[in-house]
């Protein structure tokens, strides 16, 4: 089994790859976007595709690492460890967005 601190480069590259299809999924049809990559907003799907296949993999791996280590797996300290990691990203995302629209970079209908 891997050890807690391991990473698997290659799902870095892989996370990457899945990031930038999202990316070019939402771009395609925008302003200014060329018209000729308009075929390519369906590419999104895909991406958060490979994405959560991504997670659904590190997330097992984790659970069998745990399951490995002490016999069983917590599922309340997962959960409060995911939210741990997870909602930092999340909250800086709405201040961004709530910033953006602020500044009427953005309008947001809330």
């Amino acid at each position: 089994m891997l050890k807690k601190s391991a990473r698997i480069h290659s799902l870095d590259s892989l996370r990457a790859v899945s990031i930038f299809l999202v990316c070019i999924g939402h771009l395609a049809g925008t302003v200014n976007f060329p018209e000729f990559l308009l075929p390519l907003h369906k590419i999104g799907n895909f991406g958060v595709k490979i994405f959560f296949v991504i997670s659904g993999f590190l997330i097992t791996l984790l659970l069998l690492q745990e399951n490995s280590r002490t016999g069983s797996i917590d599922l309340k300290q997962f959960y409060i460890r995911r939210s741990i990691r997870l909602f930092p990203a999340f909250y800086f995302y709405i201040l961004c967005m709530a910033l953006t629209d602020r500044l009427g970079v953005i309008l947001i209908f809330w």
